[in-house]
């Protein structure tokens, strides 16, 4: 499969919970992820002490064989259908998502 985009994802913890969103970010929605079709790989970082200070501390890369839309559109469903398991320790204000094309 090649890649066709990727999707940024920012979020961060609610305050005080950052083990267990780590934890289900980790063991639990990475893997859910990546069984969604047209989702290809997935990493996900923290932001740097020693680099300019982010909005959102954490975010994470998910590499697309499909178009961003489709893909969220398949979380959604899962996340509807219960094939996905959200956690409420992820500030969902936070929550910011972004296609990207390669050029």
């Amino acid at each position: 499969m090649s890649q066709k985009a990727t999707l940024i994802v920012f979020t961060r913890p609610v305050e005080g919970r950052e083990d267990e969103y780590n934890d289900w970010y980790d063991n639990t929605h990475l893997s859910e992820f990546l069984a969604l079709p047209g989702v290809v790989s997935a990493k996900r970082l923290k932001g740097s002490p020693n680099g300019p200070k982010a909005k959102e501390p954490y975010i994470a890369i998910y590499e697309l064989s499909d178009e961003p839309a489709n893909v969220v559109k398949a979380m959604n469903a899962a996340i509807e259908d219960g094939s996905m398991h959200m956690s409420d320790a992820v500030d969902l204000a936070s929550v910011s998502m972004s296609g990207w094309d390669p050029i």
